[in-house]
């Protein structure tokens, strides 16, 4: 196994910038500004990265990264304190390879290490003999530690918790999630330390805000740093990328919008070595590189080498917020409340209209988002507007089945600079009824379907009709068959549902009349009360 200069490869990578020609809102193509055009060729370029996969694009990575860790490598004295340089070529192999096993080692574990709803699971294919180089390495996992630092911020401001940390080592490293209101970040290191004498060492720091603003703003940085030493000597690859883009007004990045700021630096023990950076920005109309500072012992060719991995830095915080995107678009950061007149959607009468008020606002300080909802009707009957955008917020107008047990459910989506929201409403004609209970000498336990019309409550010795409805009358219509005993009673009732229809409520009787007869002797008991639980069960029959 050779890894061969590729300076072909990093001729290709420098030249992203390439022109092009932007269509205008009449179909023709206009120049646009450098900027844009360098925005463009990058998110041509992260889409090739992503369409071969991290496996690929990390064995491209270190194709750039093997022989400038080389030449680091010389100039820091390691190459000698290995023994030269062909032990020293063999145990920067040994050394890729090895990240190669941790970073897929991690990648499957990262799911499960703080997501305590997912089992893990991989994130690139079968591996080869090559080895991933440090920063390749950080690549293929970046995207893996943002999301899994997501989640396990999503799950602490689910628990109330506003910040945290939570660390967690296994046999090939460490890996670090810190949160805060705002933001997540994951730190994860592993090492490899050689019998040939050579350690090496790999953090990778993710790190994002994690919602847009108001002009819907999101940010990301990524941090790669490989350290490697020996007995007599030490060099250091740092590539950190940060990544601001924007969401439009429905929610999606605008692809002629970046502002990326990618700082590499290569040192040694005796000093630095290679100081780059790279900068494109569509705010600033700015795209190209620069080199802050180099020693004589760095070659033209490992300034070239450098600003390819800034290049490929930038890409690296690319893949990371393609999976904040993910969290973005999944509702995590928009909060739609959808209110329904009338109130009642379940257990309704047939063709009941309803006027529903689609209010999106941002979780992260309540403002309205603007933007737009849309309403999407699976089932009967009609809906107006649906499965249009209007803005928000929005009105629409339902009108549930025509016909009883049908149900019928309208989604909505708000989509926005401050992300999506999502939200469901269930509306049904089917019966909805409750479980009545009362304890007392003749206790009650029975579910009646259909509390609107009358209905009859039978305990061991009585029977009592409720004429229906919320409010009404009662009276008794079966009494204990006992010879030179009768009872007579009736009254009035309410029903109580202090949450609305289908919630718990309670069933209130007033005695109007209350009376025992034993022989000739009676005895009243008006102004008599009693109060009975109700609690509801689904699909009554």
């Amino acid at each position: 196994m050779k890894f061969s200069r590729p300076l072909l490869l990093v001729v290709s990578i420098l030249s992203l910038s390439a022109c092009s020609r932007a269509p205008n809102g009449d179909g023709k193509t206009e120049p646009s500004s450098p900027a844009a055009k360098a925005a463009r060729a990058a998110n041509a370029e992260f889409a090739r990265l992503q369409k071969q996969g991290a496996d690929a694009t990390a064995r491209e990575i270190t194709k750039i990264e093997y022989p400038s860790t080389r030449s680091l490598m010389r100039a820091s004295g390691i190459d000698a304190a290995l023994g030269g340089e062909a032990k020293a070529d063999a145990a920067l192999q040994k050394l890729f390879a090895l990240y190669e096993q941790k970073s897929r080692v991690f990648a499957a574990e990262l799911p499960g290490l703080f997501n305590k709803r997912s089992g893990g699971g991989g994130g690139f294919g079968g591996g080869g003999e090559s080895g991933y180089g440090g920063m390749a390495a950080s690549t293929t996992t970046a995207g893996m530690q943002n999301e899994a630092a997501e989640q396990t911020w999503e799950q602490g401001q689910e628990a109330g918790q506003s910040s945290g940390s939570q660390t967690t080592s296994t046999s090939n490293g460490s890996s670090t999630t810190e949160w805060t209101q705002d933001g997540y970040a994951n730190t994860t290191t592993y090492e490899g330390n050689l019998p040939e004498g050579l350690k090496g060492k790999v953090t990778t720091r993710v790190k994002t805000v994690a919602c847009p603003d108001a002009s819907g703003k999101i940010e990301i940085e990524f941090e790669s740093t490989s350290d490697l030493g020996s007995a007599s000597g030490s060099a250091q690859t740092k590539v950190s990328s940060k990544l601001v883009q924007h969401l439009d007004d429905d929610a999606n990045f605008i692809d002629d919008d970046m502002d990326s700021d990618v700082h590499v630096e290569q040192t040694t023990g005796s000093g630095s070595h290679v100081d780059v950076s790279d900068g494109l920005s569509t705010s600033r109309g700015e795209a190209g590189s620069k080199v802050n500072g180099r020693n004589r012992n760095a070659s033209n060719e490992d300034v070239e080498l450098a600003q390819a991995l800034a290049k490929l830095g930038r890409f690296a915080a690319m893949q990371a917020l393609d999976s904040a995107k993910k969290a973005i678009e999944s509702g995590k950061c928009v909060k739609l409340d959808v209110r329904s007149d009338p109130a009642k959607r379940t257990g309704a009468k047939p063709n009941t209209a309803y006027t529903l008020f689609a209010e999106p606002r941002a979780k992260s300080d309540g403002a309205p988002t603007r933007g737009t909802v849309k309403a999407t009707l699976s089932g009967e009957h009609m809906l107006n507007p649906r499965d249009k955008k209007v803005p928000a917020d929005a009105q629409f107008d339902y009108q549930n089945p025509e016909k009883k047990d049908q149900s019928a459910t309208i989604d909505f989506e708000a989509r926005s600079k401050r992300g999506v929201g999502k939200a469901s409403l269930q509306f049904d004609t089917k019966k909805g009824g409750y479980r009545i209970v009362v304890g007392g000498g003749d206790p009650v336990n029975q579910v009646v379907c259909d509390i609107d019309h009358s209905f009859v409550l039978n305990g061991k010795l009585f029977g009592t009709e409720f004429s229906g409805g919320m409010d009404g009358t009662y009276k008794f219509v079966r009494t204990p068959n006992i010879p030179g005993l009768q009872w007579k009673a009736s009254g009035t009732y309410h029903i109580d549902l202090p949450n609305g229809p289908g919630a718990p409520g309670t069933l209130s009787i007033k005695a109007r009349e209350a009376t025992t007869r034993a022989g000739g002797i009676a005895d009243k008991n008006a102004g008599y009360t009693d109060v009975f639980t109700l609690t509801p069960v689904a699909d009554c029959k």
